[in-house]
């Protein structure tokens, strides 16, 4: 493009130069034109002069024709000049019209290229208005997968800041069955304890009997006795429900302590929320490890159940070897004790059953709620790792549609910046375009200009050549009054001679 427009630029300061010496020429020339009109004139003035001299019959001729033969001669030399010079003219006009035909080609192909271009402009404007709606609503469904991720993400904390108040509620839940398990240990502890005094008190009452006592004494003491027992149970009783309701009041503030703990967390967890998705997944790797360590924690919840049943179970098997004991030697004695002593066994071995059941019950208890809780804590688990594996597929995605947004707005700028580079490369061929239109005009009525200047030049040219032709026939016509004068001055002077001699 440069080049051309070099060649171009030369083209013209070529043509410019050549209409400017031909129109300086043009000039000379009727300068020229003017002075042999000038000397026509003259001569046409001196002939006349001439012709009334001849009439007059006086003046020296020869010397006047002499020299209107040489300004003839000059000025004949005058017009092959001019002639010529019209000749070159008319060559130069006929460059000229050559060159500038060959502009009008130039133009016609600009036009062309111009056009052309316009057309790759249109096509790559719509291109880029294309990939522009493409890269809008790309833009639009990348903007709705990060709300909807966004969201995801607030669910996904929401069911997990659920499932840890879940957890720590059945948390407290375990707690507090396990302080139920501890309180019904120390029932059955305290069961057993007043079963071994009931024992003590038979093994004493049997000694009593072996030594003789009687019986009305005996049953007295054997009812005193059991008043004692009676009132020993209420207290032991009173005591127990005290420890419980102790028990109860202190689980119940543990209970609230740690509701109090949970509100305190959660409302601060409800102003970190937005600054904390970020770090959801190291979050929920700690939930991880927190949940590890209450499964370890119930896991030891669960031995220390399991040492408890070893401890009953032991309880339970000195309590029956006992009654067994208590047996043997009561139908050893007597056949009188029989019904007391069987009385006893069957008290003990009651109470030992009730004891052992409602350790069962509540051990049975304890597992399933172990289970149930470690079944949930499973499913919890497959659901964190589930929901961990999508986030990470998700991040994935985001960062696939992260690259390929970068992507769509580097092409976005690279297609603007060429479409401005074509829309500045059409803008300078317009602005050629109409430069050249410019000088073709120009040259256009340079031409015309110059056509009709040399249609004037073969005008006058004719003209000249017709005056030309009539001074040539008027100087032949002199040539033949100068001869006839001649001959008239020679026949006068003869005449004269013949005169004077005679």
């Amino acid at each position: 493009m440069a080049a051309e427009s070099g060649v171009e630029e030369w083209g013209r300061e070529t043509l410019w130069r050549r209409l400017r010496s031909s129109e300086e020429a043009q000039r000379r020339q009727e300068v020229l034109v003017r002075q042999l009109q000038g000397k026509v004139l003259k001569y046409r003035t001196w002939c006349r002069e001439l012709e009334q001299q001849l009439e007059a019959g006086g003046g020296s001729l020869p010397g006047r024709c002499e020299e209107d033969d040489q300004s003839l001669e000059k000025a004949l030399l005058q017009l092959e000049e001019e002639h010529q010079r019209r000749e070159n003219l008319a060559e130069v006009n006929a460059f000229l019209r050559e060159h500038l035909d060959k502009a009008n080609e130039i133009n016609s192909a600009l036009k062309e290229d111009v056009g052309k271009l316009m057309a790759d402009w249109m096509r790559a404007r719509e291109e880029l208005e294309l990939k522009e709606s493409e890269w809008r609503s790309e833009r639009e469904l990348y903007d709705n997968y990060v709300r909807g991720e966004h969201n995801r993400l607030l669910n996904l904390w929401r069911e997990v800041v659920t499932f840890r108040r879940h957890f720590l509620e059945m948390k407290t839940a375990t707690d507090r069955d396990l302080s139920e398990l501890k309180a019904e240990q120390m029932r059955l502890s305290g069961a057993i304890l007043l079963n071994c005094s009931h024992l003590n008190r038979g093994v004493q009452l049997r000694e009593s009997i072996t030594l003789g006592r009687p019986v009305l004494k005996d049953q007295a003491q054997q009812q005193a006795g059991q008043k004692i027992n009676q009132k020993s149970q209420e207290e032991m009783c009173v005591q127990v429900k005290g420890d419980l309701e102790k028990k109860e009041l202190q689980d119940r503030v543990v209970e609230l302590s740690a509701l109090l703990v949970l509100s305190q967390k959660e409302n601060e967890e409800k102003e970190k929320t937005m600054k904390t998705l970020n770090n959801t997944v190291e979050f929920l790797e700690a939930s991880r490890l927190e949940k590890e360590y209450e499964a370890s924690l119930i896991k030891s919840a669960e031995e220390e159940n399991l040492s408890l049943q070893k401890l009953i179970k032991a309880i339970t098997e000195v309590v029956l070897d006992d009654n067994d004991s208590m047996v043997s030697i009561t139908s050893a004695d007597s056949s009188l004790h029989v019904e007391s002593s069987n009385i006893l066994s069957s008290l003990s071995f009651t109470d030992a059953e009730h004891a052992f059941v409602l350790v069962q019950e509540a051990l049975a208890r304890r597992r399933g709620a172990t289970q149930a809780l470690k079944e949930e804590l499973s499913a919890r688990q497959d659901a964190i790792n589930d929901l961990l594996h999508q986030h990470r597929q998700q991040e994935g995605k985001c960062r696939r549609l992260q690259q390929r947004l970068e992507q769509l707005e580097e092409e976005h700028k690279t297609s603007s910046s060429h479409q401005q580079h074509l829309q500045s490369q059409v803008e300078a061929l317009r602005s050629d375009c109409a430069n050249l239109e410019k000088t073709r005009e120009e040259l256009q009525r340079q031409l015309e200009v110059t056509e009709q200047e040399a249609s004037r030049l073969r005008q006058s040219n004719t003209e000249l050549q017709l005056k030309e032709d009539s001074a040539q026939g008027e100087k032949v016509e002199q040539q033949q009054a100068l001869e006839r004068a001649h001959r008239d001055q020679e026949l006068l002077q003869k005449d004269l001679a013949a005169l004077e001699g005679k």
